[in-house]
């Protein structure tokens, strides 16, 4: 493992080993599937169920309690007021649409029914577990929309689809009760930034409007900035992992041999680029972003581009890659890293969902 850093921009110099995958304008990305849950196999129990049922709890909402967009509205990000710079906004691309959806809204409807072009896309986001997950809404070849089911697997997200009424972990991907038990849903990629890095990264990005029919009120600070590292959660999980508070915020990249936990505090404040293992992780901690892709690469070198502001990445070829691994100049134009299957959550969450957790340190071998 090498660590590598620079302030403004970063060209990543990889041998023959580099992984890249054609880069469709409309379909989703290839992931590793995540592991099952505690490295069981998936079956479906005498209780209808492929979870034990202790692990799952009523959220007090009920089915639909807390209602998802189904017909969201965007505007520009010039016409953006009320966000905080240091706000957690996710942003979502296809194509060629870039969508950000801000955390405050998220809170009150955790589940966007959206679509990119052609593309049907559900933003999911879980306020008790800090996990924003984005999935093809096409299930078996059929189009339909995610809904809030009011019941929380180890204080996750359960959403349920409703054309066959099958109940969904959200961190998990995974069917875990209903008629499509054990199917996993198509995974898109998510970053998770502030609001002040959505400016200065993708001006060009539609914005969720507050606009969204429903009578609520989107001027209070999303939950995120309302709990204390050390808050003991709303709800019951189970195992417990003190390494880190349970409110730390951190990047998972999960497989099906390991989960590899990475925190801001591990990286300095400039944009950083690390090789651990079989990932590459771009690091921003000024803007609470950390991404990561797949490569065998082990050889690096930096430099700055000279042609271009979302070049951040360059093999040895001379392509040139963007935040979100795609090759935007040079002969591979169209082809793209392969992001890992990752995303940012609490500590608590991820370590009771995903035991034992492998942890970065900084500057091991």
């Amino acid at each position: 493992m090498r660590v590598i850093k620079v302030s403004l921009l970063i060209v990543l110099i990889i041998g023959t080993s580099l992984v890249l995958i054609s880069c469709g304008s409309d379909g989703p990305s290839d992931f590793v599937p995540p592991i099952d849950n505690f490295g069981e196999t998936c079956e479906v129990m005498e209780t209808g169920w492929t979870i034990p049922t202790l692990t799952v709890v009523d959220g007090g909402v009920g089915k639909d309690g807390i209602p998802s967009i189904d017909n969201p509205r965007f505007v520009a990000v010039d016409d953006v007021t009320g966000l905080a710079e240091d706000e957690l906004v996710v942003v979502v691309k296809v194509g060629d649409v870039i969508k950000a959806y801000p955390q405050r809204i998220l809170d009150q409807h955790e589940i966007v029914n959206d679509m990119f072009g052609s593309t049907p896309v559900a933003l999911t986001f879980c306020p008790q577990t800090g996990t924003a997950l984005a999935f093809d809404r096409r299930i078996n070849d059929e189009l339909t929309t995610l809904g809030v089911s009011g019941l929380l697997y180890n204080s996750n997200l359960v959403m349920y689809d409703r054309s066959s009424d099958t109940r969904w972990a959200q961190m998990t991907t995974q069917a875990v009760n209903g008629e499509l038990a054990c199917d996993k849903l198509e995974f898109l990629q998510t970053l998770e930034l502030s609001w002040g890095g959505v400016k200065d990264l993708f001006p060009q990005a539609l914005v969720l409007s507050g606009d969204t029919g429903f009578d609520r009120n989107y001027t209070s600070p999303p939950l995120s900035k309302q709990t204390s590292l050390n808050s003991l959660p709303t709800f019951p999980y189970t195992p417990k992992d003190e390494r880190f508070a349970n409110y730390k915020r951190v990047h998972a990249i999960i497989d099906t041999v390991k989960v590899q936990i990475y925190t801001f505090d591990q990286f300095s404040e400039m944009l950083e680029l690390t090789i651990d293992d079989a990932n590459v992780l771009i690091s921003h901690p000024e803007y609470r972003l950390i991404v990561s892709y797949k490569t065998k690469a082990k050889v690096l070198q930096l430099a700055t581009d000279p042609q271009s502001a979302n070049v951040i990445m360059q093999d040895s070829e001379g392509n040139g890659y963007n935040l979100f691994g795609e090759v935007i100049a040079g002969e591979r134009v169209g082809e793209r890293l392969e992001p890992t299957f990752s995303y940012m959550g609490y500590w608590f969450s991820l370590a009771s969902m995903f035991p034992n957790p492998v942890v970065f340190e900084n500057g091991q071998d």
